[in-house]
């Protein structure tokens, strides 16, 4: 509203000049046509007059115009060339912006003058009126278009509010239409992305108590028993207790140290054309050393050969790797990959003859630090955070990750890659 009473007042008249500048010939003819009836009148009528009385004639037709008129000398006129040449023809002479007309009376040096004309302009008092009431106008129509406005903002600061309070499922509800929906989604894709950091950060903070604590008391138990024991034998099956219990510890630190980088915001991926069976056949030899009690087999049919993804090999490599293992821990006598494509993916399947995974588990695997054997015992090993970094880089790469039923009767985890 302001800046529309700034141009009004100040910037107007230099628009005006700009335009009329633009359009001077246009606007001539135009103001031109608006006299050429009354200048063709008044020659008409003053061509029966003598000329010794064309003022006296012209002073008794004044009253029947809204402007002033007059004979003037031409030289009397302060004019340019081109105008005056235009006089020399005949032709109306528009001055002062269309307000002052000139027309040369036949032969004579003399020219009939109308003007100025004045424009029109309201009084003071109806434009101040005209103006209060088209102010009172935007600012309904402000406070129309404001309203709704503040009350969303109102909305997402009292999300904000709450959240901040320690409210954390609180959220901006607000519909796709909205201006503000943007704000409002992100606002709550951070409120979802706090609640889970703080919601893992809890169970992190639970899970790592829990996994120190327990190889700490048996160090601290090894220890006591060192001090009453005095056979030989015995000192060296707890001192080698002792250093296993430092292994897992360390082994714990360095999962950790792994999660937490893997944890942080998405690194650049390098992402190439992985030939997936001579990649698979690398990861599987790094792991059978580590178990020869189990049968491992890779299917190697010729068009396997052909089969390529799109992934990040040092990443990807790490997420496999995790699954084979995984398979390995768990698996009674036999670990298998299988190899398909279909839709344009290749789906990389891990399948053992262990116990499985049950249904209602198959989501939660891949949270840290969970383990089905909830007694957490020393055979299978982990800490529970190989599938959690495993989510993480499928994550990275947009692909998928689904737990199902293996045909050896055990668990199958299918990693679904772009091709």
């Amino acid at each position: 509203m302001f800046t529309a009473l700034i141009w009004n007042y100040a910037f107007s008249s230099i628009t005006d000049r700009f335009v009329v500048k633009q359009m001077d010939q246009e606007m001539d003819q135009y103001y031109r046509s608006l006299v050429q009836g009354v200048y063709a009148v008044l020659t008409e009528d003053i061509k029966g007059v003598p000329h010794d009385q064309w003022e006296d004639y012209i002073k008794g037709r004044r009253a029947q115009f809204g402007y002033p008129l007059a004979i003037e000398p031409i030289n009397s006129l302060k004019i340019d060339t081109t105008d005056r040449e235009m006089l020399e023809k005949g032709e109306i002479v528009v001055g002062t912006d269309g307000t002052l007309y000139h027309q040369r009376l036949g032969n004579y040096d003399q020219v009939l003058t109308m003007g100025p004309i004045e424009d029109f302009s309201f009084p003071v008092r109806i434009e101040a009126l005209f103006w209060c009431i088209i102010t009172i106008y935007f600012l309904i129509m402000a406070m129309l278009w404001a309203l709704p406005f503040w009350l969303k903002l109102r909305r997402i600061s009292t999300a904000a509010e709450s959240f901040g309070q320690g409210d954390f499922s609180a959220r901006a509800k607000m519909t796709r239409h909205s201006a503000l929906y943007p704000l409002a989604n992100s606002f709550n894709k951070m409120a979802a992305k706090i609640e889970h950091l703080i919601a893992s950060h809890k169970e992190l903070t639970r899970a790592v108590s829990h996994e120190l604590r327990t190889p700490i008391s048996r160090i601290r138990f090894g220890m006591e028993m060192l001090e009453t024991t005095a056979d030989a034998s015995e000192r060296h099956i707890k001192i080698t207790d002792i250093n296993t219990d430092v292994d897992e510890l360390d082994t714990l630190v360095s999962e950790l140290l792994v999660y937490a980088r893997f944890d942080r915001e998405k690194p650049s991926l390098d992402l190439t054309k992985l030939p997936v069976v001579p990649w698979l056949r690398e990861l599987v030899a790094k792991t059978e050393t580590l178990h020869t009690d189990i049968r491992f087999t890779l299917p190697d049919s010729p068009p396997m050969h052909e089969y390529t993804v799109q992934a990040d090999p040092y990443y990807m490599s790490r997420a496999v790797y995790n699954l084979i293992q995984n398979a390995m821990k768990y698996a009674e006598h036999r670990v298998a990959l299988n190899i398909e494509q279909k839709d344009g993916k290749c789906i990389i399947h891990v399948d053992d003859d262990g116990p499985g995974v049950p249904e209602a588990d198959r989501e939660h695997i891949f949270d840290p630090f969970v383990r089905l054997d909830s007694s957490r015992s020393r055979d299978t090993g982990g800490h529970g955070l190989g599938l959690a970094i495993v989510r993480q880089v499928i994550d990275w790469h947009e692909a998928q990750i689904v737990v199902g039923q293996s045909p050896l009767g055990g668990a199958r985890f299918s990693v679904i890659l772009l091709i």
